[in-house]
């Protein structure tokens, strides 16, 4: 397949990290259930600080549905980490479709992630 920009989406996303914050994890198991797998749970609860990782990561879910003409749900959007950053991988049809650059920060107040995707068939 000719590389074209066609072949490319890009999305961004900033989060409020306050928003999460105010969702506190234990009171609130089921609206995280509805977003992040249990990996991703697990993940973010291993930091002392939560929430900028579930913001990041919730960052990273948009960025992707932003990015790609596909409808997807949260749930189908699989995030992880690695040594080089962040990766993501689809769930189901969209799996072989898509590839992704992935990055996120956070600073104090905010979560930032930008997400670049490559049409990998039609």
């Amino acid at each position: 397949m000719k590389k074209t920009l066609e072949n490319f989406g890009i999305g961004i996303d900033i989060v409020e990290i306050e928003r999460f914050r105010k969702k506190n994890y234990k009171k609130n198991k089921n609206f995280y259930k509805k977003i992040f797998s249990k990996s991703e749970i697990d993940y973010c609860l291993k930091f002392k600080d939560t929430y900028p990782h579930f913001a990041g990561k919730f960052g990273v879910k948009e960025s992707v549905i932003k990015s790609i003409p596909d409808k997807i749900p949260f749930l189908d959007i699989k995030t992880s980490n690695s040594k080089h950053g962040p990766i993501v991988n689809l769930a189901g049809s969209l799996a072989k479709k898509y590839s992704f650059l992935v990055s996120v920060s956070h600073e104090k107040e905010y979560a930032i992630a930008v997400v670049v995707a490559e049409i990998m068939s039609s």
